[in-house]
């Protein structure tokens, strides 16, 4: 019985969310001060779920350069977990979607809700990234805190997928600060 603890234990996923510390929160402002075309809002202010902000910063895989004017598409799943897609044969027509350009130092700022999960899996949340010109183009935002053990390890082996730690202002508002590196980006 002892063994099946242990390993339930270990297998189990930590959703413990921390508050955004100082520095984070500087970072956090940096970002919401980003030009309109920097900026997207993909969920409405009603929209049901936790609301989440997204800091993130393209940089080129091989030298690590900011990718500058690159165009981006992020689209994710509802709170329910479903993604209602515009053409029923391509989920990035999802309901919640939207595009932002990357400004000089490869940034965008991205306010939209914690996707829901789908299926019958309770650790598969994360967010779709297609980056123009890239090769290849796509690209997902997965949360540590909605993700377990066989999905962290199928990232470890992959530089499209990458895990974000979730972290929380004190209205509750869910913050990620991100670097991804893009492979043969424009």
């Amino acid at each position: 019985m002892s063994l099946l603890g242990i390993l339930f234990i270990q297998c189990s996923i930590d959703r413990t969310i921390i508050p955004i510390n100082k520095a984070e929160l500087k970072l956090l402002k940096e970002f919401q001060q980003l030009d309109s075309v920097h900026s997207i809002q993909i969920s409405s202010e009603d929209e049901p779920g936790q609301k989440l902000w997204l800091c993130l910063t393209m940089v080129s895989k091989n030298g690590k350069a900011p990718l500058m004017n690159q165009k981006v598409h992020l689209y994710h799943t509802s709170n329910n977990g479903d993604y209602e897609p515009a053409d029923l044969n391509d989920e990035s027509t999802a309901r919640l979607n939207g595009f932002a350009i990357t400004d000089a130092m490869g940034r965008i700022f991205v306010q939209t809700i914690l996707p829901g999960d789908y299926g019958s899996s309770s650790d598969n949340r994360h967010i779709h990234t297609t980056v123009e010109d890239a090769i290849p183009e796509a690209y997902d935002i997965n949360f540590k805190q909605y993700t377990g053990l066989l999905g962290k390890n199928f990232i470890k082996g992959s530089d499209q997928h990458f895990i974000a730690n979730l972290k929380q202002t004190k209205n509750n508002t869910l913050v990620v600060i991100l670097t991804m590196e893009i492979k043969k980006a424009q």
